[in-house]
């Protein structure tokens, strides 16, 4: 079954240019001409990850973007001419999955497309649980408990936190957390890391303030969980 993408643009070349670039690469599209659009097509529709353009008329990009549960279905990647690291922090914590910024090449998008998919799709090989005090990361499940709550979380965070999980008690390095993650272009993008590390320490920690569970090792790394011998971390703001 081909994923299906929501193409939220006011630009008609360039939207008409991006559906046929992913009608090519094996994508179910649907276009919204402007903000109002978009929110109509989300209100009605399933889709697996939305482009979505910050200047849109009507309703803008970050409107929709705060308008989207946490922890939810489609993934998001905003495409924007804005190229600032504010604006991409910005959409990172309005709660987006990747930015991309314009101009843009097909093998790009199509790349961003599938580790978007990849972060959201199943593990195909069943893993244990980790337990963390109240924390419990079911990575066969793709499930997160807090207590007996169920902690929502979007696929990349998700993702960052069963790539920590698997190496639980040691130091992950930067770069292998965002070319993990992320994929290979954004292995300097610390603030991508950084981000959504806050988010999961929002979600998760007693205290964010005074991180327990997910831990800086300073320009090291991070480590999820009391490190395993050996694998003590300086202390760290970060």
């Amino acid at each position: 079954m081909r994923p299906r993408v929501l193409v939220v643009e006011d630009n008609g070349a360039l939207r008409t240019a991006i559906s046929e670039i992913l009608d090519r690469g094996g994508y179910d599209v649907e276009e919204a001409v402007d903000g109002a659009a978009g929110v109509t097509a989300l209100s009605r529709g399933a889709y697996e990850v939305v482009l979505l353009d910050i200047g849109l008329p009507f309703v803008d990009g970050w409107k929709i973007l705060e308008g989207l549960a946490p922890g939810r279905l489609p993934s998001v990647i905003v495409i924007s001419a804005r190229g600032e690291e504010r604006d991409k922090v910005r959409a990172l914590d309005l709660g987006a999955d990747d930015y991309l910024a314009k101009p843009f090449g097909a093998d790009e998008l199509l790349a961003r497309l599938r580790a978007v998919l990849r972060r959201a799709s199943p593990a195909s090989v069943a893993s244990p649980a980790v337990r963390l005090g109240d924390v419990v990361i079911d990575l066969s499940r793709r499930s997160v408990l807090k207590g007996e709550e169920e902690v929502k979380l979007s696929p990349t965070e998700y993702g960052l936190l069963a790539y920590l999980a698997r190496q639980a008690g040691s130091v992950v390095d930067h770069r292998t957390l965002l070319r993990e993650v992320w994929g290979p272009s954004h292995v300097h993008e610390r603030n991508y890391l950084w981000t959504f590390v806050q988010r999961l320490r929002r979600k998760l920690e007693d205290d964010p303030r005074d991180p327990r569970l997910i831990v800086s090792a300073g320009s090291r790394g991070y480590r999820l969980g009391p490190p395993v011998t050996g694998e003590e971390a300086p202390p760290s703001v970060r």
